[in-house]
């Protein structure tokens, strides 16, 4: 006979198996501290309310997901051995949300990737640097830089402006991005006459803002990272209209206009690898406002930015859902090579056995009043 005490028991004993239901790490490694800290932590928290909310729903095939993270700084010598340690301590199944050009060309460089079988879903670059041979493991789900610059010299063209300004960071990814505008100038005609490089943490950008104010360009390519992008437009003080500003897609339309005010701000046209975050046509979209209305979003706020790592990590959760319920890296590997015009909430990704190149999507956006993006 069940008495009271003994059900007490067995449900206490429920519940003890289902905490001990099994786990399935998945890992970043990327600079929680460094120079692009605010971008990672951003990410990082979104993910890890996110991955909260599957677990609460259920776990991936009953197993409860957890979110392995290690610092690399922004410093590519440390990014190889930090992955090393988080595949060999933490037997993750797969990678995600990685950010950095020369922390991922270091990383293909060692061959940890390849000698783990990892997969990596995700990279917050778009070098081609990144995207040739070696780089095998790596899925892609956000177009080049070269397609965002080429994107941005035909607007440039179309408005017939040739007198260009480049600030750029100077190390791999300054390098990917020059030979992009190099090849996108002969294309469309229009001259890069001054390149003004920053080294890679830097947060005094008097001296560029000045250079480049003081030369009169018709356009600036502002082929900066985030953390770069913002002071430089705190320091830039040339009367509104006296130049077209162009960024690359991971520079926040709301940090620029926080930063530099209205008038500085607005007007400033950002290259787009992800739908409108707001356009709730889409479902994606829709389930990512959603999202941001729980407590899981610990009160983040829409952006493209944020909307590129809410997809990556909704990509990696249906792969390892995908790999059955002991996921292993070769098991998401497959999965993710079978994503053939895979539909993710409504948008398409396309991986194969040979394509790593998993998105195309291009826009352009202009910042408008209050720091609201228009696309």
């Amino acid at each position: 006979m069940l008495t009271p005490k003994l059900i007490a028991a067995l449900f206490a004993l429920t519940c003890t198996a289902a905490a001990l239901a099994d786990e399935v790490k998945i890992g970043v490694v990327a600079g929680f501290t460094g120079p692009i800290s605010n971008t990672v932590v951003e990410a990082a928290d979104m993910m890890r309310g996110y991955i909260a909310m599957v677990n609460d729903q259920g776990g991936i095939n009953g197993n409860k997901i957890v979110l392995a993270t290690r610092d690399d700084s922004y410093d590519p010598k440390k990014t190889p051995g930090m992955v090393e340690e988080i595949i060999e301590q933490d037997n993750v199944a797969m990678l995600v949300n990685s950010v950095g050009t020369g922390n991922t060309v270091a990383l293909i460089k060692s061959g940890v990737l390849a000698k783990h079988g990892m997969p990596l879903l995700g990279v917050f670059s778009g070098s081609d640097a990144i995207r040739g041979p070696g780089s095998e493991n790596i899925f892609h789900t956000r177009a080049s830089y070269h397609d965002e610059i080429m994107k941005i010299a035909s607007v440039v063209s179309t408005l017939g402006l040739k007198k260009v300004a480049v600030l750029y960071q100077d190390d791999g990814l300054g390098v990917s991005v020059n030979d992009s505008i190099t090849k996108a100038a002969a294309e469309y005609k229009f001259d890069p006459f001054l390149r003004v490089p920053y080294k890679p943490g830097e947060t005094d950008f008097t001296a560029q803002a000045r250079q480049i104010v003081d030369a009169h360009p018709q356009a600036i390519f502002l082929m900066a990272v985030p953390e770069a992008a913002v002071p430089f437009m705190k320091a830039y003080d040339a009367p509104r209209g006296a130049s077209q500003i162009y960024a690359l897609s991971f520079v926040s339309a709301k940090d620029l206009f926080d930063a530099a005010g209205d008038a500085r701000a607005r007007g400033i046209a950002i290259s787009q690898v992800m739908p409108n975050p707001n356009a709730v046509a889409l479902p994606l979209a829709k389930d990512f406002q959603a999202f941001l209305k729980t407590p899981y979003a610990h009160g983040a706020k829409s952006s493209p930015r944020l909307f590129e790592f809410y997809l990556n990590i909704r990509l990696a959760m249906a792969a390892l859902k995908m790999a059955g319920p002991k996921p292993t890296p070769e098991k998401v590997t497959a999965a993710l090579k079978s994503m053939h015009d895979y539909k993710l909430g409504g948008y398409t990704i396309d991986f194969s056995d040979t394509k790593r190149r998993g998105s195309s999507f291009l826009d352009i956006g202009v910042v408008g009043y209050g720091g609201r993006l228009s696309f």
